[in-house]
């Protein structure tokens, strides 16, 4: 089995918000948005105003640049690239991917790395060896198996190929996508496999994997996804994802803010008003002033907050619930170079961890450097999740060495989904009508998947709809 993922979506926002907290139609200040307020240095005008530079974001403002369009991105990290999480070990100057791992391999992947002069290799996974232990008790088992061949689970994807593609689901809803995903195991006998699934699930955790919905299953574990397993990704020949978003930032240099977030929006409903963003910056407030505005983070109503709602905005956002997401890196494990520890409860039905927990500690490109990725269904903090590897290698290692933590990146918000009477009320048709609404656009998993490739390729059809008329 291979250490898998996919590229995913924006940098993730997080806080708590209230529903008497959410401007409704913004009531902030018209002063706010009056230029004579700001310096003309800090008054950015542009086609487009991109809030997320993760890869999505990323994505989508150098493909506008490329079609002739002034675009300004908003992050409020210190860099672009969301997910993809890359360290460059001190010592050595390798650089280790310990968030997205490969990429789906298709022309809009291909080309866009290709536009940067990254090269890519097919993607292998070799020189690992194996375990399984319980992370609770660090005891190892032997006996223990897992079985990777995936086509049953494959068969029954197969028979609905748009959900590769949108959220356009078919008429009537099957019944199947309804189940929860353990009794879809059970109606097509993929027991054998269900722990294989589990171990590329990271970060579906609330609820659990066998209380998703099958309908989340599948836009997780999605085609592009299988055909990554089965060997159809890709890698940056220097395995560094980071190297990319280190380009990007370069090539837009003054129209990225970084470590900066939007705190007032103004919105209007007529299209040729634009919209006008308040952005607070290290180095004070910006206005900008754009015809359009496109989001790439995940639409929960917290992080939305800013952008004056609706009511029918608040109320689609309102309605998705997460997972927590953590990845991180550690040495001095006492681990074997090339060793991968997968995490089982034989105590549980399948063998499947409790979540919070661990999916893996797996070798990565410094010997001596371990990745690991942990999903909880509540978010939880930096210092619960170190404390937990420290506890599960110790546990692992029988207490023989002090580990030391490296780098950690929460991906929390993950993996946003809603009921089953959300969809069945036509959840996510109301969600893609807000396409173009009050001069704003969406993309990111929230409105696709969590796979990059795909990702990549919703985006680049939707841009032109973007765009038209600028």
């Amino acid at each position: 089995m291979l250490l898998i993922t996919l590229c995913a979506i924006a940098t993730q926002l997080s806080g708590a918000a209230t529903a008497a907290s959410v401007h409704l139609e913004s009531r902030d200040s018209p002063d706010l948005f009056d230029t004579r307020r700001y310096a003309n240095r800090d008054i950015i005008r542009r086609d487009v105003a991109v809030v997320g530079g993760g890869q999505t974001g990323t994505y989508a403002a150098i493909n506008m640049r490329d079609r002739g369009q002034s675009v300004v991105v908003v992050e409020r990290a210190g860099r672009l690239g969301g997910h993809e999480a890359t360290y460059i070990d001190p010592a050595s100057g390798t650089p280790i991917d310990y968030g997205v791992q490969t990429y789906y391999n298709i022309s809009v992947v291909t080309d866009f790395f290709g536009r940067f002069n990254v090269p890519l290799r097919n993607y292998s996974f070799s020189g690992v060896t194996t375990s399984f232990a319980d992370f609770t008790t660090g005891n190892v088992l032997p006996n223990f198996s897992m079985n990777m061949s995936l086509g049953a689970y494959g068969a029954q994807l197969a028979r609905y190929p748009r959900l590769a593609y949108s959220w356009d689901l078919p008429s009537p809803i099957p019944d199947d996508f309804f189940l929860p995903f353990g009794e879809f195991i059970e109606k097509y006998n993929l027991q054998d496999i269900t722990y294989g699934m589990f171990t590329v699930l990271g970060g579906v955790a609330n609820p659990p994997p066998l209380e998703q919905l099958t309908i989340n299953i599948f836009k997780w574990l999605d085609q592009p996804y299988l055909d990554g397993i089965a060997g159809r990704s890709v890698v940056t020949e220097r395995r560094n994802n980071g190297e990319i978003y280190t380009l990007a930032t370069a090539e837009l240099g003054s129209d990225v803010l970084l470590s900066s977030t939007v705190t007032a929006a103004w919105r209007p409903r007529q299209r040729s008003q634009g919209v006008k963003l308040v952005v607070r910056t290290p180095t004070g407030n910006k206005l900008i002033i754009a015809s359009r505005l496109l989001v790439t983070i995940p639409p929960l109503v917290q992080n939305m907050r800013p952008f004056g709602l609706d009511r029918d905005e608040f109320d689609l956002f309102n309605r998705f619930n997460y997972s927590g997401y953590y990845v991180g890196l550690v040495n001095n494990t006492g681990f074997a170079n090339g060793q991968r520890f997968l995490n089982v409860n034989s105590n549980n039905l399948y063998g499947l961890p409790d979540l919070p927990g661990f999916y893996h500690f797996a070798p990565t490109s410094v010997n001596g450097t371990f990745l690991y990725w942990y999903g909880s269904p509540v978010e939880i903090s930096q210092q619960q999740v170190e404390a937990e590897v420290i506890a599960a290698v110790r546990r692992l290692n029988n207490g023989t060495t002090q580990p030391t933590l490296r780098t950690f990146s929460s991906h929390t918000p993950f993996k946003l989904v809603v009921e089953e009477d959300d969809i069945r009320s036509g959840f996510y048709e109301r969600l893609w009508d807000l396409q173009g609404r009050r001069n704003t656009w969406y993309t990111g998993a929230a409105f696709l998947s969590h796979n990059c490739g795909g990702l990549w390729n919703y985006t680049h059809h939707l841009l032109p709809e973007v765009v038209a008329g600028l």
